[in-house]
């Protein structure tokens, strides 16, 4: 049997305060991941000239010193907002630059910014914490982000792969000088499988469109377009209805049953994915049409399963606001599918990093995919790989991992998110995800079973494939979600 190794431990001195030693012990291990490495942290200042990194207010002589600013811990043990601007674009000691609070920390730092401050924030959702604004779906709306108040920090880049990236740089001579191995190249942690990961995933929300209710939303969305003078979309509404007489009727199927078009064309790329189910519906919000759902889920299962593709939770309200409905509708999935469900993503993408995440991780899940702006792409954590969250309450990392979700393909479509058009939404999930090609990273992309018949989709199905095509052209590794985190946890471990 071929032994396990380990990824490297790099002793790391933190000279912060003890109050923020954890975060900071968290924030360190988190960028070391990425590279291949670990951390050991210790806080003898007698061990600190052997370090091979250290985070302090005065820097260490011959150790590269990323700066400890007192202002921004204050802030952050008093649990403000940041004020708006607070993230600005500094040099990063290569010459380019980066998104980054606080800055000009002084002279003989390997950096010119906290940086473990500046990923804290981002890594743990600091705005959510500080901010009680919330849409109807109790998220954190993008307009009341961090992203939205500090215009040099977008979501679309990833800022803590570059603080990865620096904190690499500054251990690469130190590491030389200390003996040791260097770190290996970005995606390294993927071994074979390839240069990063790509985790495709489904939600499914609805899976049959013509339904009593599917034929009442049609006909308000065409009256409703009659009254305000939309020409095309009522055609557009009128051609749905003529393409189910002629199409669909006949042959007992419905453009929102895909399965078959999922999985053939994953198939033929030899690539898999994961389908994350409603165990049950428990609100409104859980969708639309339970009787339907009840009816056809079983077929679904059985599809995907016979398949061999991975099942997860899509979580409903009550698995967002108690721990035993959340524990019963994840055994419950489990004994459906015939093995043990480990991952998860909350429809309307409601869940809460500090209030549901650790509620994930009492219930046993292994990951979680669900932290996104449904109105915008990219990375809301801030970065492009997989990470184990940090619970505040016991100030630790949980043992649940989470995996970013970088494009969804509402996001992108819906009126009301992003519009977009096809050929526009190519360009922006593509623009993203190259973010995870560059970092060696992984992200989850989402797409809806919904939106993979010709007509309905408005080329959204197309658009999917493409992707995929592009990413597996790259050396991109698709696969389910809990194969991708199964394998990060194996080389970070």
């Amino acid at each position: 049997m071929k032994a396990r190794v380990s990824a490297p431990r790099l002793r790391i001195f933190i000279g912060a305060p003890e109050a923020f030693a954890p975060r900071a012990a968290w924030v360190l291990d988190t960028l070391l991941a990425p590279l291949g490495a670990r951390a050991l942290v210790t806080r003898d200042a007698a061990q600190a000239s052997g370090a091979a990194l250290a985070y302090a207010p005065e820097p260490v002589p011959g150790v590269p010193t990323i700066p400890c600013d007192a202002g921004a811990l204050e802030l952050l043990a008093a649990q403000r907002p940041l004020p708006a601007g607070a993230f600005t674009q500094v040099g990063s000691g290569d010459g380019a630059a980066v998104a980054a609070w606080p800055a000009d920390p002084g002279a003989g730092f390997a950096v010119t910014f906290d940086l473990v401050a500046s990923a804290f924030v981002l890594l743990a959702c600091w705005d959510e914490r500080t901010t009680a604004e919330r849409d109807k779906y109790g998220r954190l709306p993008y307009s009341a982000s961090i992203f939205a108040t500090n215009p040099s920090l977008r979501i679309e880049e990833p800022a803590v792969d570059r603080y990865a990236e620096l904190v690499r740089g500054a251990l690469a001579p130190r590491l030389a000088e200390l003996g040791l191995a260097p770190l290996p190249p970005a995606g390294s942690v993927w071994g074979a499988r390839g240069r990063f990961a790509i985790a495709l995933t489904h939600d499914l929300d609805n899976l049959w469109r013509w339904t009593r209710r599917g034929f009442a939303a049609t006909g308000y969305r065409t009256a409703r377009a009659v009254r305000r003078g939309k020409g095309r979309a009522v055609l557009r509404e009128l051609g749905d209805g003529a393409d189910w007489l002629v199409r669909h009727f006949p042959r007992r199927t419905d453009p929102f049953w895909t399965f078959p078009l999922i999985l053939d064309g994953e198939d033929a790329r030899g690539v898999s994915s994961t389908f994350y189910v409603i165990a049950r519906h428990t609100h409104r919000q859980d969708g639309n049409q339970p009787e339907t759902y009840r009816r056809r889920i079983p077929e679904a299962l059985k599809l995907v399963t016979a398949a061999g593709r991975e099942v997860g939770l899509h979580g409903n309200d009550a698995d967002l606001r108690s721990l035993d409905d959340l524990v019963h509708d994840r055994h419950a999935l489990s004994g459906r599918v015939g093995r043990a469900v480990e991952g998860i993503r909350y429809h309307y993408l409601r869940a809460l990093y500090h209030e549901t995440l650790p509620m994930l991780d009492q219930a046993g899940f292994t990951y979680d995919t669900t932290l996104a702006f449904a109105e915008h792409e990219g990375f809301r954590c801030g970065c492009s790989f997989p990470f184990h969250p940090y619970q505040l309450a016991d100030e630790r990392p949980l043992d649940l991992v989470e995996l970013p979700l970088a494009v969804m393909d509402g996001t992108l479509q819906e009126p009301h998110y992003r519009g977009l058009s096809a050929a526009d939404a190519e360009f922006a999930a593509a623009s993203t995800l190259v973010r995870a090609l560059r970092s060696g990273g992984a992200v989850s992309l989402l797409w809806h079973n919904n939106r993979f018949d010709r007509r309905v989709s408005r080329g959204y199905d197309g658009v999917y494939w493409r992707l995929l095509d592009e990413a597996l052209a790259h050396g991109g590794w698709c696969a389910s979600a809990g194969e991708i985190v199964a394998r990060w946890k194996e080389a970070t471990a």
